[in-house]
């Protein structure tokens, strides 16, 4: 662990907590802690000035797939069934030392961008591999779907990855039920089973496409996530991803399960599958919403800023008003929403919090900036570019171009796409 560290001069501090936005703070950070705001620096402080940069909490991308960035802008702007084939037709290739690079890759592109954790759902014992060595907390499993193969051995795979990583704080294990469209209803229940009894999420895509929705429908009588519901799938653990097509009285089952619920607004607007996620009635309902990229083969990009005014964007649109979701509406989803879906102390800059930040340089892109206009431009014009340092537990993971290990990031990024461009595409 290193020495306590004082974030010095602070010129905006987004707290996400009950002191707001602060100036000209000091932050103070010990055992990966943060151990005061605004209070005095200690002998033997490590002191960083800050007096030009932007403090807030670090982010959290709440639904990806971290290896599928090997992949990103393959047959872009394909109908969904077509780029879906595509995708399972390389994918085979995916395993192994491919996923550990990739997942490398995506997790240092996050890093850089200003995330500290995810949620993802690819090749879990690979990507824990690649998350321990890039520094990011990374919550993953290994993906059930029975439509494809039976399910018993990815439950004991996923048994094996909780006992494995019981108790790190940086791989958090968890049920991964890829959906209700590629799994069977004794293959829900059973990941239901699971991840009740080993209290860890339970994370689904659930009503992405008007396709899935109305084939349940059609062949059970039950909506997505009715079917969920149905198999014991929807409770506390449960996670669920873009719900797009979800009926109002399914709204309600979420809130009394008090299930939570993930937005991946780009990547559901990239491949054209419509619906709508309805943020406010969800936010009203008091679920729990946290905000995510999806992959960088259906995004493009795993920056969280883009996302954040994404989700602005879209909510202001499909609603008709522009205060449908505020520029703190998708703060709160990238921080605190993430935070908590992922059972994290974090999200916000607050003593006894765990110090997984990101200091961002005040670009010219932003420019004029004042206390009150702070949310607006983080959200409306601030892209990932802007971060000058993650910070995961107290330890950098990305600062002023290098990673946790002092390797310069984008030399590091070229050497692994170089890597898996001769193993993808080149024969």
């Amino acid at each position: 662990m290193r020495e306590p560290l004082m974030l010095e001069k602070v010129r905006y501090c987004l707290s996400m907590g009950g002191k707001g936005i602060l100036e000209n703070v000091d932050v103070r950070i010990e055992d990966g802690r943060i151990a005061s705001v605004g209070g005095g620096k200690q002998r033997g402080d490590e002191v960083m000035d800050c007096s030009g940069c932007i403090l807030i909490p670090g982010l959290v991308n709440a639904h990806t797939h971290s290896s599928m960035i090997a992949l990103r802008g393959l047959n872009d702007d394909a109908p969904l069934n077509d780029w879906l084939e595509s995708m399972w037709e390389i994918e085979p290739k995916l395993t192994g030392e491919a996923a550990r690079l990739a997942s490398e890759l995506a997790f240092l592109e996050m890093a850089r961008y200003g995330t500290t954790a995810c949620m993802d759902q690819y090749e879990a014992f690979e990507a824990a591999r690649a998350a321990e060595k890039a520094g990011i907390r990374m919550a993953n499993g290994p993906a059930l779907i029975s439509k494809f193969a039976p399910p018993e051995e990815r439950l004991d795979q996923t048994r094996e990855f909780h006992d494995l990583y019981r108790g790190n704080e940086n791989i958090l294990p968890v049920v991964n039920l890829h959906s209700i469209y590629t799994n069977d209803d004794e293959t829900m229940a059973k990941a239901a089973d699971l991840s009740k009894e080993l209290g860890i999420p339970l994370h689904v895509h659930c009503s992405e496409t008007r396709e899935e929705v109305f084939s349940s429908r059609k062949v059970t009588g039950k909506l997505a996530v009715e079917r969920l519901d149905a198999n014991g799938a929807l409770h506390e653990h449960t996670v669920l991803a873009h719900l797009g097509w979800a009926a109002s009285w399914e709204f309600n089952r979420i809130a009394e399960a008090r299930s939570s619920v993930v937005h991946c607004p780009s990547s559901n607007l990239k491949l054209g599958t419509g619906g709508f996620f309805p943020f406010r009635d969800l936010k009203a309902k008091g679920i729990r919403i946290g905000l995510g990229t999806d992959s960088a083969a259906s995004n493009n990009s795993l920056d969280m800023f883009r996302e954040m005014k994404e989700m602005a964007l879209v909510q202001k649109g499909q609603y008709w008003d522009p205060a449908a979701c505020r520029a703190m509406d998708a703060l709160h989803a990238a921080t605190l929403g993430g935070n908590s879906i992922l059972r994290l102390n974090g999200g916000a800059i607050e003593e006894g919090r765990i110090a997984d930040l990101a200091l961002l340089d005040i670009d010219p892109g932003i420019l004029p900036l004042r206390r009150e206009n702070l949310a607006s431009a983080l959200v409306y014009a601030a892209t990932g570019s802007m971060v000058r340092g993650t910070m995961v537990h107290g330890e950098w993971i990305y600062l002023d171009g290098k990673d946790g290990n002092g390797n310069d990031i984008s030399e590091r990024a070229r050497e692994i796409s170089g890597e898996l461009e001769r193993s993808f595409f080149r024969e």
